[in-house]
């Protein structure tokens, strides 16, 4: 027998291995084909998130109303996936990952097809036809917290330990392709059809997901479990985690150090510590406290709330950056920032299987150190003439180190993680993910806002005009955002002066946007000496010990 043939027989030896400590008949399960129905479902929810952040201008002029309004149709599906994914996790576990997922699927089309009625709705009820979104909103939340976490744990369990880091791969890339097409996407939809539209299309693709998963994605959960909710960590973690939320999306209206704001801060920590306690007492507990004395497991979840922090971080001020300083189209905007999101549907996958073979380590700190480079390439290219040439380089730089860190940390999450509790694991990662892009979405854009106004009535209190009232007016609206109201509040005597007046704005524009992105860059660096704690064990340390874990319930259940 050769050394290719001997290798051979090994690796099938131990998939057979696998599956039979999974419970699983060969010839059975397609565990690709598995994938290729959970990234389906994943997308259609990841599309509909980008996709509705296209449309807010169209909603706000078919419901006429107000920027409160509409910042509400957007955070109050944030609010309640955040609050919800953790719970969710474990139920899964306990109830069967399958039939949550199913069911969130369920949930996600009904309540797609409630937005695009919502106006009809609202007439019926007698409500104004914002409240009626948002309240669809809520359980299109609700659905897609009780689908996430459901597909780490399903590939978990699907994917023998030495092929779970290319699934990663794969799934990340759905999540980037998700982030590319959903502008793309919803700028046609918004632009030929009603905004109505950018939920009904979610009807036959949930449809059709639901029946896939039913014939084709086995049944699993923790074969240890009670059978008995932990009601006690549910209400107290949803707890903490909704006043955490709230704080992260009021905050820059309640202002950071407002009473308020610190006041749920406060509390949520409090909750959190009962949370924490209630946990160590509890026989079953929702959050499997033993999770955090894996290694790589706390430290991915650092890594997954930095990094969020810092990207999607530069997301927001980038949107603002290039529509409101250098006018461009919200269609031109996504394109230019397309070539990262990109490379990560391309790189995603190679990593992911580059991990399977040599580790996630090193594959995870070179992908941080360009993340980190590749924010200070954006920040270096940002001037008053910017246009997508120069920032191409550096956001394929990003995005390749975007490719090399969600997948290679994912699986290194996982990777030591009892698939029994895969679905605990599964939720608390994914709330560090989503904690991470809400702290980066608040703190991120008040620091851009702070910077704004600051820079702003610097600016236009050295700006040559006899008429000191309107230049003060312009520098509050800078500090808004708002600079498509500016032509309105200039006096015939200064339209000359309008020219000049927009060089100052780009001007005040790249100064705060240059510090803000040293906030992001030095959030990434943070990660990125996190991600040297990260262990890397051999393969076949990490397959016996995922069967030796996958062993001790199966006996347990027997006897």
């Amino acid at each position: 027998m050769t050394a290719g043939e001997s290798g051979a027989g090994r690796t099938s030896a131990a998939q057979s291995e696998w599956a039979r400590a999974q419970g699983i008949a060969e010839g059975e399960r397609n565990p690709w084909l598995i994938l290729l129905v959970l990234c389906g479902a994943i997308f259609m929810l990841l599309l509909d998130t980008t996709i509705v952040n296209v449309a807010q201008q169209k909603i706000k002029e078919g419901l006429n109303t107000d920027l409160s309004q509409i910042q509400w149709i957007l955070d109050s599906y944030i609010l309640a996936f955040a609050v919800l994914i953790l719970s969710f996790g474990r139920i899964g576990d306990i109830f069967g990952r399958k039939k949550m997922f199913v069911v969130g699927m369920a949930v996600f089309t009904a309540a797609s097809g409630l937005c695009g009625i919502s106006s009809w709705v609202a007439d019926l009820a007698g409500i104004p036809g914002a409240t009626a979104l948002i309240g669809a909103r809520v359980l299109q939340g609700i659905g897609g917290a009780l689908m996430m976490p459901q597909t780490l744990s399903l590939i978990t369990v699907a994917f023998p330990p030495q092929q779970r880091g290319a699934a990663m791969g794969v799934w990340g890339s759905v999540v980037a392709l998700g982030a590319v097409l959903g502008p793309l996407v919803g700028g046609y939809i918004v632009t030929n059809y009603p905004w109505e539209w950018v939920f009904l299309i979610n009807i036959p693709v949930g449809i059709v997901a639901i029946l896939a998963t039913l014939s084709i994605v086995p049944e699993s959960r923790d074969p240890l479990a009670s059978g008995k909710l932990d009601w006690g960590g549910l209400i107290f973690s949803a707890t903490a985690i909704f006043a955490l939320v709230y704080a992260l999306i009021e905050g820059p209206k309640f202002g950071w150090v407002s009473p308020q704001t610190l006041g749920l801060l406060g509390f949520s920590a409090a909750v959190f510590v009962v949370f924490v306690w209630w946990e160590r007492r509890v026989p079953d507990p929702m959050v499997k406290l033993e999770l955090f004395g894996i290694r790589n497991f706390w430290v991915a979840n650092v890594i997954g709330t930095a990094v969020p922090f810092g990207l999607f971080g530069i997301f927001f001020p980038m949107t603002v950056f290039l529509q409101g300083a250098l006018g461009m189209t919200p269609l031109e905007a996504g394109l230019t920032m397309m070539p990262m999101s990109l490379m990560l549907m391309v790189v995603a996958p190679i990593s992911g299987r580059l991990s399977d073979r040599i580790g996630a380590r090193w594959i995870l700190t070179t992908g941080l150190t360009m993340v980190t480079l590749g924010i200070v390439l954006i920040m270096s290219q940002l001037s008053p003439t910017t246009t997508w040439r120069p920032l191409l380089p550096a956001l394929l730089v990003t995005g390749t180190g975007m490719g090399m860190t969600f997948a290679p940390m994912t699986a290194a999450a996982m990777s030591q993680v009892p698939p029994r509790i895969s679905g605990s694991a599964s939720g608390i990662l994914n709330t560090s993910r989503n904690i991470g892009q809400l702290l980066g979405i608040a703190v991120l854009g008040s620091v851009l806002q702070s910077r704004l106004g600051l820079h702003a009535r610097d600016e236009f209190r050295s700006f040559p005009g006899a008429d000191r009232a309107p230049l003060n007016e312009i520098g509050g609206l800078v500090g808004e955002g708002r600079m498509e109201v500016i032509p309105s509040v200039i006096p015939p005597a200064m339209r000359d002066q309008l020219p000049a007046i927009y060089e100052s704005v780009k001007h005040v524009f790249v100064l705060s946007m240059h510090e803000t992105f040293y906030v992001s860059a030095s959030i990434c660096l943070v990660a990125l000496g996190f991600s040297f704690l990260m262990q890397n064990p051999a393969q076949r340390s990490v397959r016996s010990a995922d069967r030796m874990r996958e062993a001790t319930p199966r006996t347990a259940a027997a006897d």
